[in-house]
């Protein structure tokens, strides 16, 4: 029987390292269960990938690969796989990373697994679900939180008033 590892959202920030991860999969249940398979980035061979530039003159060509020939490709590290588990979530969102902004008088801490104490998100809430905070200062359904997972090319947004789990996986976990 294989022994899964349990993390909390703020120990998983803390060993990703250099990089932002890779998000490999996302998915909600039937009961409103988000599931988010992401894998840590290393850095690949110095000179690893360096491509044809296939139409470009022989000069461009020339430079560009001076520039990339001691660049790493940021790639996946199979070894590194984690998901995070939202039970119950009260709202999420999936941005590109290409088109993210973001306000500065937002509050949040954390690299790569960001948790807000402020937000444009979450002083919306109340706006656009039924979550409520009432005037005695208590919630509805919960205390709610903040979850952002900042990933290669996505920003994912959540909202919930459950902690999520956090595992250590595998690739092969992964592609069964």
């Amino acid at each position: 029987m294989e022994q899964i590892l349990k993390l909390d959202f703020e120990t998983l920030d803390t060993i990703l390292g250099d990089h932002a991860p890779f998000l490999i999969s996302m998915s909600d249940g039937l009961q409103e269960e988000l599931r988010l398979v992401i894998a840590a980035a290393e850095a690949g061979p110095v000179g690893g990938h360096i491509p044809e530039l296939n139409g470009s003159d022989e000069a461009t060509k020339q430079a560009l690969h001076e520039i990339l020939a001691d660049t790493s490709p940021i790639e996946i590290n199979e070894q590194c796989v984690y998901e995070i588990c939202f039970h119950e979530y009260i709202l999420y969102q999936i941005r590109n990373e290409s088109f993210c902004s973001y306000d500065p008088d937002e509050v949040g801490y954390g690299k790569y697994m960001v948790l807000f104490e402020k937000s444009k998100l979450l002083s919306s809430l109340s706006d656009i679900t039924d979550a409520q905070q009432f005037e005695d200062g208590t919630f509805y359904p919960g205390k709610w939180t903040h979850y952002c997972i900042n990933t290669q090319c996505h920003v994912i947004d959540v909202i919930s008033h459950c902690l999520p789990t956090v595992s250590v996986s595998s690739m092969d976990a992964v592609k069964t």
